[in-house]
């Protein structure tokens, strides 16, 4: 009986086992305002600030940081400054396929390893 129940469990979470995680585009950063443009180190092997970060303001208040080295995105970052804030979530293209998926981040992010 126990074996029959099991059987049930898989065969019904099995569906929700392959759902991959969802992929994003960049977001079009066309109509919202450029806020400035730093530098910062996410390549530990690699000396100096070697990361643009291009920081944009909508016009809901959400504050997108866009990531670039040698000239490709690889990576987004999105928050809010408004009263409901939703927290910082990082995007990064871990394929250099230009699809970004949402990651975990510590303070010491590395540039994914296709962009070096």
């Amino acid at each position: 009986m126990c074996k029959v129940i099991f059987l049930v469990l898989v065969l019904v979470a099995a569906p929700f086992a392959a759902v991959g995680q969802q992929v994003f585009r960049a977001p079009d950063v066309k109509s919202m305002k450029h806020l400035t443009t730093k530098r910062s180190d996410h390549a530990r092997d690699i000396p100096g600030e070697e990361t643009t970060m291009d920081y944009y303001i909508g016009q809901n208040g959400e504050i997108i940081t866009m990531y670039s080295f040698r000239g490709r995105t690889v990576a987004f970052s999105a928050h809010s400054n408004t009263g409901d804030q939703q927290g910082y979530r990082l995007y990064m293209d871990l394929k250099g396929d230009g699809l970004f998926q949402q990651v975990n981040v510590g303070p010491d992010w590395q540039i994914p390893q296709w962009a070096r």
